[in-house]
């Protein structure tokens, strides 16, 4: 009798598709094409919501979110902190490992509650023609020459914002010592007088005004390709820093309270699936999560999103312990207010 009532909710459940998941997200962060092609095979309609920073999504997930987001997007040090296992489920290990394909790295660095998207490098944008010298350090942006005063945009996020300031001051990304994040804080604050702003490279350049002025940035590596997109001047280029990068790595992830969670699983799937994984990093210019020999020429032989080998081995990404570092916290508002 239990067995044949399973089956009947299943089928139940298999009848009740869903006409649209909504996946809160980055902009510019999933090719049309792939939306499409996913509406095509299931006939599920795929809605974006955006933010425009980890803690703009931090706090909305935190602060109570609205009911019909089924996927969330996030970076693989947010997936460290309990509070959400709270949020999340526990995305089944045959969909985590269906994909031989997928870099199992990266799997394992997302842990039980997602699946593996992009990965890339932060670096420094900046125009040619508005700089003395070549710009090949995270230094010349903390510390820059007179003519960017006021032209500079970095990113809103506590822990890229810090990181950056402690590979400028020769440190790792992932350290706790108080007297090298009291450096970094340093550096952040002389900083502070030559910024615009504090957002997307993009954003900020999309802005009539500000666009005009800005002429160096911190950038994602794939973002790059949208700020020269959005941005009236043709001599911008992309730099991964002397001094090594912090490397991220976005995840996947079904909320708890999805009424559609068979259909997100289909999804997350669907976006993991070698072919689309590459379709989708080829069209919006970023690094999928798949192991380098799957990955087609366009992208290993592009700088700007696959790092070559000297600029990851001075590059590191994040411990799961960083994510409890109180004193970053403490720097990012003390900048930013």
């Amino acid at each position: 009798m239990r067995y044949w009532f399973g089956l009947l909710l299943l089928s139940i459940t298999g009848y009740c598709q869903a006409s649209e998941l909504v996946i809160y997200t980055w902009e510019y962060y999933l090719a049309p094409e792939v939306k499409t092609r996913f509406e095509q095979e299931t006939g599920i309609h795929i809605k974006e919501v955006n933010y425009d920073s980890d803690e703009a999504r931090n706090r909305l997930l935190s602060g109570g979110y609205p009911p019909e987001f089924d996927i969330v997007l996030s970076d693989s040090l947010s997936l460290k902190d309990p509070v959400w296992h709270d949020l999340f489920i526990v995305i089944p290990l045959a969909l985590r490992k269906q994909n031989e394909a997928t870099d199992p790295l990266f799997t394992e660095r997302c842990g039980e509650l997602a699946v593996p998207y992009m990965w890339g490098t932060l670096g420094i944008a900046y125009r040619r023609s508005q700089v003395s010298n070549p710009i090949t350090r995270w230094q010349q942006l903390l510390s820059p020459e007179p003519g960017l005063s006021g032209r500079i945009v970095m990113v809103d996020d506590t822990f890229d914002l810090v990181s950056v300031a402690l590979k400028a001051a020769g440190y790792s990304i992932n350290t706790h010592a108080e007297p090298e994040l009291k450096a970094a804080y340093e550096l952040l604050r002389k900083q502070r007088p030559f910024v615009a702003r504090y957002q997307l490279s993009f954003a900020a350049v999309s802005d009539s005004e500000a666009g005009r002025k800005i002429a160096a940035a911190m950038v994602y590596s794939g973002d790059f390709y949208i700020l020269q997109q959005k941005s009236q001047y043709k001599d911008w280029v992309y730099v991964v820093p002397q001094e090594g990068s912090p490397l991220w790595l976005d995840c996947l992830s079904i909320l708890k309270s999805s009424q559609h969670q068979a259909d997100a699983q289909r999804f997350l799937a669907f976006l993991t699936r070698t072919d689309i994984a590459l379709l989708n990093g080829e069209s919006i210019g970023f690094t999928p999560a798949l192991k380098k020999s799957y990955l087609s020429a366009s992208l290993t032989n592009n700088s700007v999103i696959y790092p070559p080998p000297e600029q990851l081995q001075r590059s590191e990404f994040y411990k799961a312990d960083a994510s409890q570092d109180a004193l970053r916290n403490t720097i990012y508002f003390s900048v930013l207010k």
